[in-house]
């Protein structure tokens, strides 16, 4: 299964909805047998729909600049970020991921606050630069351009540092799988700020919840907790529940 042609595929349908077969052949530079392949595993993956030598996006989690999504649903970003802030605690060691929910939160932190701070994100590095009793690593890598963050160029340079907490984000979040990217890339970087921290936090806005994205990040069994908006769907905030998870509704 080749997963790079699978987001390739995906990032193009994002901007042309629907496409045949022969222009999406074209335009990877491959047979269309092959195209026909790639959009019936996609298709079983309920990311696309095949009809008539052409193919559909079905609800997929958008790709968007860091500077758009920070606008999209703003109250609700507030409110999770706030609702997380009671989790940390001065002088513990804090993973802060790219997100814009986990941005508000690094917005929220108390002048006083004493922390170390492990983030691959420039916006929040660059907001955390004038503290002086806030210790902070980089992690080194790539830029991701639209997330205005570093992609970890080894999780091994990660894996000598110690987190109490990672506080992550996502593209997309489905049940049972737990969180989703489009980028094999970002998923590594998220895994590996993950694999450090003893708790893992993920801040969820309700537009997050039951969209598709491509690849598996995050299992929810090595979710701890989940903070959320009063939008997120019921049914399955009982089957976190019922899988033994801390959820909170803000």
């Amino acid at each position: 299964m080749n997963l790079a042609r699978h987001e390739q595929i995906i990032e193009i349908m994002e901007k042309q909805s629907p496409i045949s077969v022969r222009e999406l052949a074209a335009r990877l530079g491959c047979t269309e047998m092959t195209i026909r392949r790639n959009l019936d595993q996609l298709q079983e993956k309920q990311l696309v729909r095949r009809e008539h030598g052409y193919a559909h996006l079905l609800r997929s989690a958008r790709k968007t600049d860091y500077y758009a999504e920070v606008h999209e649903n703003p109250e609700e970003k507030e409110a999770i970020a706030k609702a997380a802030l009671s989790y940390i605690k001065s002088g513990s060691s804090i993973c802060f991921d790219s997100g814009t929910t986990v941005q508000k939160l690094v917005e929220l932190l108390p002048e006083e606050i004493e922390l170390s701070v492990i983030t691959p994100s420039l916006i929040a590095s660059m907001t955390l630069s004038g503290r002086r009793n806030v210790q902070v690593y980089m992690p080194g890598g790539f830029l991701h351009h639209s997330n205005r963050s570093l992609l970890i160029d080894s999780a091994d340079d990660l894996a000598k540092y110690h987190a109490d907490i990672a506080f992550l984000s996502c593209r997309s979040f489905q049940l049972p799988g737990g969180t989703f990217e489009h980028s094999q890339t970002l998923t590594n970087t998220k895994r590996a700020l993950a694999a450090i921290a003893d708790r893992k936090i993920l801040l969820l806005d309700h537009s997050k919840w039951n969209t598709r994205s491509i690849f598996n990040c995050i299992p929810m069994e090595q979710i701890d907790t989940i903070i959320t908006d009063n939008m997120a769907p019921k049914d399955s905030i009982e089957t976190v529940r019922q899988l033994g998870k801390e959820i909170i509704i803000c």
